[in-house]
């Protein structure tokens, strides 16, 4: 879901900041607090880039919980408690897991305060400077700069959003290497779980879909509203992974065509998943819990009505001038008096 709305998200300020390097080759190095001043925006935006992540809550037994609750309650334990969090960090770091920082930020929107906890992987740039050589040219100088922080969203590893409530607290996950499948060791350094699966992803995706479409049929070909169940299971079942990003890929599966930026149906769509906190979630399509056609309803201008069952959908032809056909051998013949 995502974890802060439009407004939060206008409004977000960073109220604390720290890091601490971790990784296997140097260990863990403990930092001082730091002012992000002019780079606020910065980190801000890095913030948001993980808005949509995967819902999840803490267990019982969370010592992040526990720690992030001391500096919400006491500031004078901000540096104290992430350095504890930090070596948590360490801990649950792997032997071949990158070098890097673990940075702690107390976020203030509106009058809300929460916390974001990051993975920054250590990146080496080229900075270059540039001289006058005398002959009209530039003479380049070139310095190789580590441990950086840089725009790129494959150097911030994992993500959490954090908002403490009296029964434990709400996060918003994220993991780049995999959005679908957080890693284990940063789910047991954070000591919590996801709330939703993902059939229960699918199936609220798919809900939305076929709300979307079936309230605004206008907005679709005809042939879309007509196979709709079917045609929302056969995304479903066909599988796949969605990212944090690309919601959309399912509906215009469904619709079979490509959406422009600004489509009113897409637009529609967007606010559901909003609506339904599904927003921003990567899933795993999984269809365990989304139901497929049944049965096929066929209305004639005259007010007949047919139903012919899924597995018999072969027999039915349309032709051109819109009669129906029905290719089977009758069996029985019989009036009712109802």
């Amino acid at each position: 879901m995502a974890f802060f709305d439009d407004s939060e998200l206008s409004e977000l300020k960073i109220e604390r900041m720290i890091f601490h390097l971790v990784g296997p080759k140097n260990g863990l190095i403990k930092l001082e607090e730091v002012d992000p001043g002019e780079f606020e925006s910065f980190f801000v935006d890095r913030i948001r880039s993980v808005n949509g992540g995967l819902p999840y809550a803490f267990s019982d037994a969370s010592s992040t919980r526990e720690r992030l609750g001391r500096i919400a309650s006491n500031a004078g334990v901000f540096q104290e408690e992430s350095e504890k969090l930090a070596e948590d960090f360490q801990a649950y770091h792997g032997g071949t897991a990158a070098e890097g920082a673990i940075l702690l930020f107390v976020l203030k929107a509106k009058a809300m305060r929460s916390f974001a906890l990051l993975k920054y992987d250590d990146e080496t740039v080229i900075a270059y400077d540039l001289k006058d050589d005398g002959g009209g040219r530039k003479k380049v100088s070139l310095e190789a700069l580590q441990k950086t922080f840089v725009q790129n969203k494959a150097a911030l590893q994992k993500a959490a959003l954090i908002k403490l409530t009296e029964k434990g607290g709400e996060l918003t996950v994220l993991d780049r290497r995999n959005q679908q499948k957080v890693a284990q060791y940063f789910e047991a350094f954070l000591g919590a779980r996801q709330t939703l699966s993902d059939a229960e992803l699918t199936k609220k995706l798919v809900d939305v879909t076929r709300k979307v479409i079936g309230d605004n049929p206008d907005l679709v070909d005809g042939e879309v509203v007509r196979e709709l169940t079917k045609r929302t299971y056969d995304a479903a079942s066909g599988g796949g992974e969605i990212d944090s990003e690309d919601h959309r890929s399912f509906l215009e599966t469904v619709i079979g065509h490509k959406l422009a930026d600004d489509s009113v149906l897409l637009s529609k769509f967007n606010r559901s998943l909003t609506t339904e906190r599904i927003s921003g979630v990567p899933m795993t399509l999984v269809p365990d819990q989304v139901k497929g056609p049944k049965t096929l309803h066929f209305k004639t201008e005259n007010g007949i009505e047919i139903r012919v069952p899924n597995e018999f959908r072969a027999l039915i032809e349309k032709t051109e001038d819109g009669m129906i056909i029905i290719h089977d051998k009758l069996a029985v013949e019989t009036d009712d008096p109802n």
